[in-house]
């Protein structure tokens, strides 16, 4: 090997891909915490291509070992481990509202489901070190292996699409904007290509051949320029001149709070939770926004069976019209009552004919909403030493609906609603958004702790946006509410928040301008993406066949 190299990158390369299997397995752990900063709210995207980097140097690695695919998938899986703890940490919040219920499970978001999750980064580094090589092909075989396991982590068990490899790119930035074309899915497909590329410049080959080290690098860099040009250029198209005026409010109530021990106390809350959303949300003054958003289960009864609470909301409404989250009842489908967590369009006249109109949540949260027996392998079998669902109101878990359709407002405007992370699906949005004016989206963000978790939900539910040309109108229970425009820039908005006695209010005024955009994405959905991905596999087989 060339002196210059050898005390470069080749130097560094050999230095990584010799470490000993446990010293690799920790490496590999901590390229995976690292991951961490390259989402939000940090958005250090380099730090990804640093991570990917080392981690297709320590598959180097394992390929001299003897047993070379357990130290493959090893590797991937410490990474994938890391990974999830370090960015989803936030999951064992929820456990910690209720200790006296929960904690004992705490051991599942800590233990289990970065064990689980890890798996799928571990099978994609075994997959991929079957079709490895020395030379810089090899770099697509990770990017091939990691983009079809990513896909299976969005799906399987009801999926759990959490820091897609696309979401390193701030929504409403320059590349974030081929998701208008690719979805995140595709996005995430040429993100693995960019974080893979700088590995190509090292290899276990002593000659050295410049040329196709660069390569891959130089291409990446090329297309994600030509990308920056592009999506800059998205970027300044004029928006439309249809404004639609929406107000915002969310009562910041922690979920012990919201949830006390005693019955008694429980009414208590409720009603005082119920007030302070009404005066929150001001008078009907001709010149005040036509519609309010609250956010999910934003009362802790169930509203629509409530007569009083309707009687008061309907009344403080006069001809406006509300939009919010509560659960819902049916004691009417079989002899178990089936709970339901739903959106509800209110007007004045809700008080005698009940709900304008209701969508049920279709998309349930494992944990949260669905106990863990209905969505563990083999889960009813060991019921009994799992957790039900860890909402207050539907410890059972809820029922799911019916995938969303839009719903046409009293004023003619058209919203498609998503319940909290049900804004992580991009297919449950592009299927139905085209007749939509708007995407609604009501949200618990309580539950994450006040940590990472909102900003990251919030990041997340922008690229919906961006994949249908629609804006988004998001309200979150102690997270991140506003207002994100159909390229997924947060709108500004005017803020009226106040403090009442117990909670902080949060009201925003924001004005929504309605788009004709449409996208490739919402036409071709993920087919342009699958075409990328074959042209990676294409590119895999050709080059990569010799040396392996």
């Amino acid at each position: 090997m060339p002196k210059t190299d050898s005390l470069t990158i080749g130097a560094l390369h050999n230095a990584i891909a010799r470490l000993s299997p446990l010293r690799a397995s920790m490496l590999a752990l901590v390229c995976g915490v690292l991951t961490l900063f390259a989402f939000a709210p940090f958005q250090v995207w380099p730090v990804y291509v640093l991570a990917i980097t080392l981690l297709v140097w320590l598959i180097d690695g394992a390929r001299i070992q003897k047993k070379w695919r357990k130290a493959a998938f090893a590797r991937g899986w410490f990474f994938g481990v890391g990974f999830t703890l370090a960015s989803m940490h936030w999951l064992a919040s929820p456990f910690l509202v209720e200790p006296e219920k929960h904690i004992y499970f705490i051991w599942m978001p800590l233990i289990l489901m970065p064990a689980g999750l890890g798996l799928f980064f571990g099978l994609a580094s075994f997959l991929a070190a079957h079709v490895w090589s020395r030379k810089p092909a090899r770099i697509f075989a990770l990017v091939v292996a990691l983009s079809l396991t990513e896909w299976l982590r969005g799906h399987l068990f009801g999926g759990f699409p959490w820091n897609l490899p696309g979401t390193i790119w701030a929504p409403g930035s320059a590349i974030s904007q081929l998701a208008s074309v690719v979805g995140v899915w595709g996005l995430s497909v040429l993100t693995l290509f960019l974080a893979t590329a700088p590995a190509a410049l090292a290899d276990f080959r002593r000659e050295n051949f410049v040329t196709g080290r660069v390569l891959p690098i130089f291409a990446a860099a090329i297309f994600f320029s030509l990308s920056w040009g592009w999506g800059s250029a998205r970027l300044t198209t004029p928006m439309g001149d249809d404004v639609v005026a929406m107000r915002l409010v969310d009562v910041g109530v922690p979920q012990t709070d919201k949830y006390p021990q005693d019955p008694t106390a429980q009414m208590e809350a409720a009603r005082d939770i119920l007030i302070t959303y009404l005066d929150a949300m001001g008078d009907d003054f001709p010149d005040e926004p036509r519609i309010v958003v609250w956010p999910e289960a934003a009362v802790p009864i169930t509203l629509l069976q409530d007569p009083n609470a309707l009687d008061a909301v309907s009344a403080r409404l006069g001809e406006r019209i509300l939009i919010t989250g509560t659960p819902r009842i049916d004691r009417y489908a079989g002899q178990t009552p089936n709970w339901y967590n739903s959106l509800a369009v209110l007007t004045k006249n809700s008080r005698l004919r009940g709900a304008y109109a209701i969508y049920d949540k279709s998309r349930l949260v494992p944990f949260g909403e669905l106990a863990a027996a209905d969505f563990i392998p083999f889960g009813h079998s060991i019921s009994g030493i799992l957790p039900g669902a860890l909402q207050r109101m539907a410890t059972a878990g809820y029922t799911p609906g019916t995938p969303a359709q839009p719903i046409e407002l009293p004023n003619g405007e058209k919203i498609l609603p998503l319940i909290c992370y049900e804004a992580l699906f991009p297919q449950l949005v592009i299927k139905n958004s085209s007749e939509a004016d708007f995407l609604i989206n009501i949200s618990i963000d309580s539950w994450f702790g006040g940590a990472i978790g909102p900003d990251q939900h919030f990041a997340q539910a922008s690229f919906r946006a961006i994949e249908s040309g629609k804006p988004l109108v998001r309200v979150a229970n102690l997270g991140k509410s506003g207002l994100v425009d159909a390229f997924g820039r947060e709108a500004p908005a005017a803020v009226l928040n106040f403090e009442n006695d117990r909670w902080p209010v949060t009201v925003l005024d924001i004005s929504a301008r309605k788009t004709e955009l449409t996208t490739t994405y919402s036409r071709f959905s993920n087919s342009l993406a699958v075409f990328i991905l074959l042209i990676f596999s294409f590119i895999c087989a050709i080059f990569g066949r010799q040396s392996r």
